[in-house]
């Protein structure tokens, strides 16, 4: 049972004791990303993120910084995504202390010093560069585009090129000071440490961070009347597409039976799209499914690498199975096993200290709440084949469907000829 409270400034913790083990994870949810920047300033959450491990008041080089995790055998990370700005510590439960002085320490007061900002803008430069030379990891920006035109969860977390070179320092500290507050964090820490302990710790650490008001996100609808298709040519082997549909948001009644459409149409070597796309028809060798929630809006994703000549025949057969959902009812034996497959992996993913950390703060930040497992199965078990159903009329349609190709392909009109389910 995990345990929560709320400290007078705003900042949430929850802990979660665990005996049996010899670790313990800290993680930090500040509740800022990609969403929350304006198109000049895009990718200074990721910037941030990569500045804030550059030295701070007690810990001034990133050297002393990773020397003083990596010196009791623990492990520092962090990660940026549209909604989310994550750090995080794993170390042996003896250097829980250490380990939150240092993450206090680090997003409490860096230092951002001019001359490591130019490093750390090429360093990103790089990533941004590295991210474009892979088609298979690019076209999901192609697809945020395509879905989310000239807004901002349409746009790469880690920005453009012009944009990183052009952030400035005053940009930086006035981004930090308005979005990294005490009300917008939520720490959670699991292992074997007690709840007291950690309560006085995180109060000696962060309560004299003064409260302040952080703005929220910009709301995201995705536009009706944007064009469908989205192509990038290049002369690959292969041509890697993503198609698109609008999904759910995180407390969308309809979370729990996207998940479970998800398990059925792309999830796994079972599922009905890696049967039929790669297995029986050999148009694919990765074929998959994603839902993708944010606060106020969502998207399903099917993404596949396919032979350049064989592209149609393989988005046809996609469209095919998304249809079939829609028309033909599910089978008992057949949502038994999406069912039993997802409670499944979730427990599998709950097998350590930082997995209930995250999973812990990660629920505080986009839900407001906590759900126990045995809540979230007792959801999963709740939905019917005709929820599934219902759900699949309502985001596969037609006018909807929205599709991303990189790939040796110029004639978009081509590709909406044939994106129709019917």
């Amino acid at each position: 049972m995990y345990q929560r409270h709320t400290l007078p400034n705003g900042l949430r913790l929850l802990t979660y004791h665990m005996p049996f083990v010899h670790s313990v994870s800290i993680t930090l949810f500040f509740r800022v990303g990609s969403r929350y920047e304006t198109a000049e300033l895009s990718g200074i959450s990721h910037l941030i993120e990569h500045m804030i491990f550059k030295g701070s008041e007690r810990y001034p080089t990133a050297q002393i910084i990773s020397e003083t995790i990596e010196g009791v055998g623990g492990v520092l990370d962090a990660g940026t995504d549209k909604e989310l700005t994550v750090f995080s510590a794993k170390t042996a439960d003896r250097h829980f202390d250490l380990a939150l002085r240092l993450l206090a320490d680090m997003v409490q007061h860096p230092r951002l010093e001019p001359a490591e900002l130019e490093k750390e803008r090429r360093v990103i430069i790089e990533e941004l560069s590295m991210y474009h030379d892979s088609p298979q990891d690019w076209v999901s920006v192609l697809a945020d585009e395509t879905v989310w035109p000239d807004l901002p969860l349409g746009r790469e977390v880690a920005g453009t090129r012009q944009t990183v070179e052009t952030i400035s320092l005053d940009a930086i500290k006035d981004y930090l000071a308005t979005h990294y507050t005490p009300g917008n964090l939520i720490l959670s820490v699991a292992g074997n440490i007690d709840d007291d302990h950690v309560v006085a710790a995180v109060q000696e650490l962060f309560g004299g961070w003064q409260a302040k008001d952080a703005p929220t996100w910009q709301p995201c609808p995705i536009p009706a009347n944007a064009p469908r298709v989205r192509l990038e040519y290049r002369k690959t082997e292969q041509a890697n597409l993503c198609l698109l549909t609008p999904g759910v948001a995180h407390a969308s009644p309809d979370y729990y039976p996207i998940i479970l459409l998800n398990a059925i149409l792309g999830d796994g070597m079972s599922s009905r799209l890696f049967l039929e796309v790669r297995e029986q028809q050999g148009l694919a060798y990765d074929v998959s499914t994603a839902p993708v929630s944010f606060y106020d809006t969502g998207t399903f994703v099917v993404y596949a690498g396919v032979e350049p000549k064989r592209i149609e025949a393989a988005i046809q057969a996609i469209l095919k199975e998304l249809s079939r959902v829609c028309n033909e009812e599910i089978s008992t034996n057949e949502l038994t096993r999406a069912k039993e497959y997802t409670k499944g992996r979730m427990a599998l993913r709950l097998e350590d200290t930082h997995s209930i950390a995250s999973w812990l703060g990660g629920q505080e930040a986009l839900l407001d709440e906590v759900l126990e497992l045995d809540e979230i199965m007792r959801r999963i078990d709740a939905v019917t084949s005709d929820d599934l159903r219902q759900l699949a009329q309502q985001i596969f349609r037609d006018e909807w469907l929205r599709l991303a190709i990189i790939g040796p392909h110029k004639d978009t009109a081509q590709f909406e000829r044939i994106l129709r389910l019917s």
